[in-house]
């Protein structure tokens, strides 16, 4: 059996019309189409670190319980991991970027698992 005919069989077996996907394909991939209608998504975690201000006169400089919180994004790019401080005013709305880029990538994983039981229902 060559390349094509193994394309040929599953393309033939797999459903391109919309009624032919089960209930839960359904839902997954009506949710996850407004999700990418909506603005902003970030693969990122939000993270808040204490911090010492640099000053040798401030009380964090010598007391861990004084130091400084702030908030940071970080992500890993390339393998390697990169952090962004942001301010306190965009810290709800980078929390919306994330839980909407994790419900993404959730409802991927759903599908592709999906797909994956099809392809394996397939097998000779």
């Amino acid at each position: 059996q060559s390349h094509t005919d193994i394309y040929i069989n599953i393309s033939m077996n797999t459903p391109n019309h919309r009624s032919a996907l089960s209930p839960q394909e359904r839902t997954a991939i009506s949710r996850l189409r407004q999700i990418l209608i909506e603005p902003k998504l970030l693969r990122a975690s939000l993270i808040r670190m204490k911090r010492r201000c640099g000053k040798s006169y401030c009380r964090c400089a010598t007391d861990k319980r004084h130091r400084h919180a702030s908030w940071y994004v970080g992500q890993s790019h390339d393998g390697r991991p990169r952090m962004k401080s942001i301010a306190d005013e965009l810290v709800v709305e980078v929390q919306e970027w994330v839980a909407r880029y994790r419900e993404a990538d959730k409802l991927l994983d759903q599908l592709s698992d999906a797909y994956w039981e099809r392809l394996q229902k397939n097998r000779p």
